[in-house]
């Protein structure tokens, strides 16, 4: 993997700085209740960089979760070439989602709630997190068995963790660990 140059770096800090701010703001104040200048005062960009960056403040908060993901992506732990495959989905959602993936959703979950503006860059995000999570398992797929099995892993997975995601809260219910335990067991009973 090849590190980022400083040009590279220092738009990752300024998108997630961005991001970040938007983020807090929606949080403390409500959507309504700030407005782009605000986010770009507080970073200390002109509008003109939030534009190069975000199309409107409700896709720069969604896309602290987009960081989320591809930073998760990026650490993914080293799994041994016979790892069975759906073996390999679960420590892919134990690590995606015990980042602080899953209290971020559910922090954005919550927000969409309040704040209707937000739900299509929020589902765009789960969006987003279904495709990355095909791509990558598609990739670690080593035959045509397991290319063919990928998507319907993937799938299942997904709408199991999604559910647990809207219908529950970090704080309520099974560990996350017990939870993703459990799926992936019925998950494996099943194929």
């Amino acid at each position: 993997m090849t590190t980022p140059g400083l040009r590279d770096q220092k738009r990752k800090q300024t998108s997630h700085a961005l991001a970040r701010t938007a983020f807090e703001l929606t949080q403390e104040r409500g959507l309504d209740g700030f407005t782009i200048d605000d986010v770009v005062k507080q970073v200390g960009v002109s509008r003109r960089t939030f534009a190069n960056y975000f199309s409107c403040k409700e896709e720069a908060v969604a896309a602290l979760a987009l960081e989320q993901l591809e930073d998760g992506i990026a650490t993914l732990p080293e799994m041994s070439e016979g790892t069975p495959l759906l073996e390999w989905v679960r420590a892919l959602a134990l690590h995606q989602l015990s980042g602080g993936m899953l209290d971020l959703l559910i922090q954005l979950r919550d927000l969409a709630r309040k704040d209707p503006a937000l739900q299509p860059f929020v589902e765009n995000v789960h969006a987003e997190i279904r495709r990355t999570a095909q791509a990558v398992v598609t990739a670690q797929a080593k035959n045509s068995a397991a290319k063919f099995a990928a998507p319907i892993i993937v799938g299942a997975a997904y709408g199991a963790l999604t559910s647990f995601i809207e219908a529950g809260s970090s704080d309520a219910g099974a560990p996350l660990d017990e939870f993703v335990e459990k799926v992936f067991s019925k998950l494996k009973a099943g194929l």
